[in-house]
């Protein structure tokens, strides 16, 4: 008897002791996730406000390097906090789990589509960087770093991934960030709105018309601006900054982005801005209230762009950088007509809501017509470019404007960089298309003169200026890390736009991270990677799978139940 006691004390011990060593390693593994967030989220403060705000006393000099080394700086030591605490983590999870018999298959991390496109595009940068020739320096740079002075190499590539899996995995998902971003932005926005009329209140060295804000030439601030503009824009659509005094604040504060976004100088940012009004109108026509806030967004719009018209007519020499599209929306009477049509569309949309006669039927047909209409017009605009390069003269006076025929100078020269980047990716062999030159090794093999004719090319009409991009991203891609680098980051950029907007229906932080995601994409049609916008894409890219991922815990947690 006294055997079978002992036997019995001796189990109960030990489930005792095996409780408690569970208790420990539950508090250990809770313990080293929070210090996880803690310091991924610091991170997170730096590139939306440090990174953004960032400038030294040389000014815009050596702004784009110095944008770059801060952001390898601050990203190398995060990695040194993260990494250590991500394998001690890994390591209690992994105990965890050895010692349940049987767990749950739905507590097994969940890998998505987009995981899997990031896995891609990693191992095509790798396999990029392995099959280069452009590992050695060179006065133009090396695949490990990048182009001097772009610094966009191998490294930098796994930093940005870097961000995406961190974010995603590592932090636990908190508003806040909105509410940081948005004023950090507006602080950019008015800061480059009042550098476009010749006011510095930062004292920038080599200022001049093509650089603006805090961010440097036009087309970087244009990327950074448009990308982090449209993620608050979808925020504020959806009325989550909370109370009245917030939600004005953060209008406040995407007003002085519009204001800013219109005067920059940039055409794919007003681009990218049509594009996106049209996408909002498709997500806001069945929803009286949302169709409320985009009527009203318009009003904004063109409230900035009237204040805009008001100042260049009273200061008409004051704007220091002006191209078509700034003075068609703040000098000729289409703003106008813009505020007419919206405040005549609030009040319709307002009147028929409060009478409870809203009909979704009328303004969803307006809004295929409207898309139709563009579409055809984006079909004969193409077929005329065709026409008019192939038989110049033929399509009668529009054979005059320089948008009409596919020249060098085309499209503010992408003419010119789509050819030498198309030349480029025909150039290589079989390998050399699946893998690319190197990761951003475009400008070394052009300079290299691999191709002779393309050197020539290129330097008679960049001079010695470094083409360090094809001024595409896709194509730049393409090149660089090849087909399989080009699918994997294309695939990674469209799977967490459809997924996040999708998402965004329900949860307005993951639909302001699509929106911001396809605000960088249709920019960089016509633009390219840089350190500013391309971090804060892999930022939202982050924080769209952490709440996807949060969102499928959570439904799996409801199954349980």
């Amino acid at each position: 008897m006294s055997r079978l006691i002992n036997k019995e004390s001796n189990k109960d011990n030990k489930k005792d002791k095996k409780k408690e060593d569970s208790s420990v390693l539950e508090r250990s593994r809770s313990i080293l996730r929070d210090l996880l967030d803690v310091v991924v989220s610091l991170y997170m403060v730096v590139l939306m406000v440090v990174l953004p705000l960032y400038t030294t006393q040389t000014g815009y000099r050596y702004i784009g390097t110095e944008k770059c080394l801060f952001f390898r700086t601050a990203s190398l030591t995060a990695c040194k906090a993260v990494l250590p605490l991500a394998v001690l983590y890994l390591f209690c999870l992994g105990v965890k789990r050895l010692r349940q018999v049987k767990h749950d298959k739905g507590d097994a991390p969940a890998v998505s589509v987009t995981d899997l496109l990031a896995v891609l595009y990693l191992a095509a940068v790798t396999g990029s960087y392995l099959h280069t020739s452009f590992r050695q320096e060179t006065e133009w740079g090396d695949a490990f770093y990048g182009a001097v002075g772009w610094y966009l190499g191998f490294l930098t590539q796994l930093l940005f991934l870097g961000i995406y899996y961190m974010v995603s995995r590592m932090w636990q998902r908190k508003d806040w960030i909105m509410a940081l971003w948005a004023p950090a932005l507006a602080v950019v926005a008015l800061l480059g709105y009042l550098n476009r009329f010749g006011v510095y209140p930062l004292d920038m060295k080599a200022a001049g018309p093509q650089y603006i804000s805090t961010i440097g030439n036009i087309n970087w601030y244009c990327g950074y601006l448009v990308t982090v503009l449209s993620a608050i824009a979808y925020y504020l659509w959806q009325g989550r900054f909370g109370n009245k005094w917030l939600q004005r604040t953060g209008v406040l504060f995407l007003g002085m982005g519009l204001a800013s976004l219109v005067t920059q100088g940039s055409s794919s940012g007003i681009a990218a801005l049509l594009l996106l009004a049209g996408v909002f109108y498709l997500l806001s026509m069945g929803d009286g209230e949302k169709l409320q806030r985009f009527w009203g967004g318009c009003v904004l719009l063109s409230g900035v762009c009237l204040l805009t018209w008001a100042v260049r007519r009273i200061w008409p020499q004051a704007i220091t950088y002006a191209e078509g599209t700034t003075d068609l929306l703040t000098l000729s009477p289409l703003p106008f007509l813009m505020m007419g049509i919206s405040l005549v569309c609030l009040y319709l949309v307002r009147r028929s809501c409060r009478a409870g006669r809203f009909r979704p039927g009328i303004w969803s047909l307006l809004g295929a017509a409207v898309w139709a209409a563009a579409g055809i017009a984006a079909v004969a605009y193409v077929i005329l470019l065709a026409v008019n390069t192939r038989h110049p003269g033929s399509i009668g006076a529009l054979s005059e404007l320089g948008a009409f025929t596919f020249d060098a100078s085309w499209g503010s020269n992408r003419g010119i960089t789509w050819t030498a980047g198309l030349t480029c990716f025909l150039d290589q062999d079989l390998m050399g298309k699946l893998v690319g030159v190197g990761p951003d090794a475009m400008a070394q093999y052009i300079h290299s003169g691999v191709n002779p004719a393309l050197k020539s090319m290129v330097e008679e009409y960049f001079g010695r200026l470094m083409l360090t991009n094809a001024h595409n991203e896709w194509l730049t891609v393409l090149i660089n890390e090849g087909i399989l680098g080009a699918v994997g980051y294309i695939g990674l950029m469209l799977t967490a736009i459809y997924r996040c907007l999708r998402a965004g229906r329900e949860d307005a932080l993951a639909g302001a991270a699509g929106m911001g995601i396809l605000a960088y994409t249709v920019n960089n049609i016509f633009s390219f990677q840089q350190v500013m916008s391309t971090s804060a894409v892999f930022l939202l890219l982050g924080v769209g799978e952490a709440c996807l991922r949060r969102g499928g815990e959570q439904r799996r947690e409801k199954r349980k139940i």
